[in-house]
């Protein structure tokens, strides 16, 4: 019961799906966050689920940001705003709280501009590639995205800001290895899914409109091991270079941090899974 009210506050709290929010919500999801994952997998199979149809209907590239846009659209574009803060901030002069102060403020500035643009401009691109495994890529970027949040509330540090403070305060390295298990496991039923897509296709043709043809991918260890891979490198590199600008700028995460490593956590993970599409590995 614990764990299902836990996983309704965090869809609440990260996404715009209509659940009602509890009033402790914060401190609730602080104790919760190893569940940000399965949040994760929500977001990438809905708009997973989008792009079969829309992949039928319009060309790649254009599809790629119409699923970008799905993505902020269910999630309210909740961690696009901490991306382009954490640009303002790192582009600031001057000591780490000045540092904090010109994150907190409403404006955008040449920093966050141009780091929101890059990472969305470079995310939908990417989007526009994954037609063929679109809804394993999917879900494992947003999985992965969300792991990172977990990772990064684990073993780095609070800048003493109300955002985020909880949840470092809250979670600790057991959540993060429960966190990465339930992710295996979530990017493994990925296969499946993406698997069931490719199978309908075959069978229902006449429904091409609404199946988007796809590459099927076999249930092997070693398939499930390459995509292993691209979870670990897709979190490990982003997660480490964030901590380090965050505890160099601004003495430590904060709110706006988070959610600039999931923005960029989403955008590494489907550059790596496609370069591991271009060398045949998967």
């Amino acid at each position: 019961m614990a764990v299902f009210k836990g996983l309704k506050n965090c869809i609440a709290f990260l996404t715009r799906i209509p659940i009602k929010k509890e009033v402790d919500i914060i401190q609730n999801i602080a104790t919760k966050t190893w569940l940000f994952p399965a949040v994760g997998f929500l977001i990438g199979l809905i708009s997973s689920l989008i792009g079969t149809i829309l992949f039928n209907l319009l060309p790649n590239l254009i599809v790629g940001f119409m699923l970008l846009g799905s993505i902020l659209f269910v999630s309210g574009a909740h961690h696009l705003d901490g991306l382009i803060d954490f640009g303002d901030g790192l582009m600031a002069m001057g000591p780490q709280d000045h540092k904090i102060k010109v994150m907190h403020d409403v404006s955008i500035g040449a920093g966050g501009f141009s780091l929101g643009l890059i990472v969305m401009i470079l995310t939908g691109l990417s989007l526009g590639c994954l037609k063929d495994l679109l809804i394993i890529a999917f879900i494992l970027s947003e999985v992965v995205a969300k792991l990172n949040i977990v990772a990064a509330c684990s073993i780095g540090k609070s800048a003493g800001t109300p955002m985020a403070e909880p949840f470092i305060a809250q979670t600790n390295k057991k959540h993060l290895i429960v966190s990465a298990l339930l992710s295996i496991f979530l990017i493994t039923f990925s296969v499946m899914l993406q698997n069931f897509n490719s199978l309908s296709y075959k069978k229902f043709p006449g429904l091409s409109i609404l199946i988007t043809q796809t590459n099927f991918l076999d249930i092997t260890f070693f398939n499930i091991f390459i995509l292993i891979i691209i979870l670990a490198i897709s979190s490990i590199i982003p997660l480490l270079i964030t901590i380090k600008l965050a505890n160099k700028h601004f003495n430590g995460l904060t709110g706006d941090c988070l959610g600039a490593l999931n923005e960029i956590t989403r955008m590494f993970s489907l550059i790596v899974f496609i370069s591991f599409m271009e060398a045949g590995l998967i």
